[in-house]
């Protein structure tokens, strides 16, 4: 009896091992599914992106060729094997030129931009200094600027750099920024460190231009209906020309003597740099490349951060 016990106990346990065998190696077959899966998603992630990329680096060459105009059909192409891309042409003076506004000490054109996007007249003005502490040769603070000491403060011996802006990216080293960036990260499309300093308003956003003129969104229809043409699209072959500062003026009832004056100086109508931005898609990816040119010689080069 002890003997049969003994086996039936010994087959019991053999069983059970089995049973554990199978359920171990059912377990690491379908946890190597799943990591086959992943890697098969994350190289197909890989796969489309640089597929994007691609197509991108393909429309980039299309819109730089200095015959294409901005309503070319070439300039937008899809179905090209399962991708496509879609190019804008503009000029980079179609934005403000934050060195030149802080350096000619022309606060109030930033301050509307910066209480345009819902921030209080308290901390525009702190930023403002700040901005001024950072491309200023000196180290005298302003009133409610940020100089050496106050980076100090913050660990950053080597700042501010007492500079001009390189490129837009080092804003965000300035006290403030990091909020802007959080509330309206879009910033970057106000702005650019190229050009003479003047905005091109035949290429501006309206909401720009209304920054500009210090006038509600409401009074730019007739301005953009214009600059559209009788299409009402933006950079087709009808597209009207803006050509003085007092047309503008006029035509968005700007009566301001100083406003006028901000329209004059500030304001250009053709802007010799050119700015071309191609998007390529392939499957759910999609890449952005910019490339900003001035007489076909390269200026700056960038990709914006790939999407999935």
């Amino acid at each position: 009896m002890t003997a049969r016990h003994s086996r039936h106990t010994t087959h019991g346990s053999a069983l059970i091992a089995v049973f554990w065998m199978i359920a171990v190696m059912g377990m690491v077959v379908f946890a190597a599914t799943k990591l086959l899966h992943a890697d098969t998603t994350a190289a197909r992630v890989i796969r489309d992106r640089a597929q994007a990329k691609r197509y991108a680096e393909m429309g980039l060459e299309v819109g730089r060729h200095p015959a294409i105009e901005q309503y070319d059909p070439l300039l937008s192409r899809s179905g090209v094997n399962g991708g496509s891309y879609s190019v804008k042409i503009t000029t980079e003076e179609a934005r403000f030129h934050i060195n030149a506004l802080l350096l000619n000490s022309d606060r109030d054109i930033l301050r509307r931009v910066f209480l345009s996007w819902g921030f209080k007249p308290e901390f525009v003005s702190s930023l403002l200094d700040a901005l001024k502490d950072w491309v200023d040769a000196d180290d005298k603070v302003s009133l409610n600027g940020a100089e050496k000491r106050e980076y100090q403060k913050l660990g950053f011996d080597s700042m501010p750099f007492n500079r001009p802006f390189k490129d837009l990216d080092e804003m965000l080293l300035v006290r403030g920024m990091e909020t802007v960036n959080a509330v309206h990260p879009g910033w970057r499309e106000w702005f650019t460190v190229y050009g003479d300093g003047r905005i091109d308003l035949n290429e501006a956003r309206p909401e720009m231009i209304a920054v500009l003129a210090a006038v509600p969104m409401e009074r730019l229809r007739p301005l953009v209906t214009l600059r559209n043409g009788k299409d009402g699209a933006h950079h087709t072959m009808d597209d009207g020309r803006l050509a003085s500062a007092v047309q503008v003026a006029q035509l968005l009832g700007v009566t301001d003597r100083k406003i006028v004056q901000d329209l004059q100086v500030w304001s250009q109508f053709a802007g010799p740099i050119r700015r071309i931005e191609s998007t390529g898609t392939f499957s759910t990816a999609s890449r952005t490349i910019i490339l900003i040119t001035q007489n076909n010689q390269t200026l700056w080069r960038g990709e914006v951060p790939p999407s999935s």
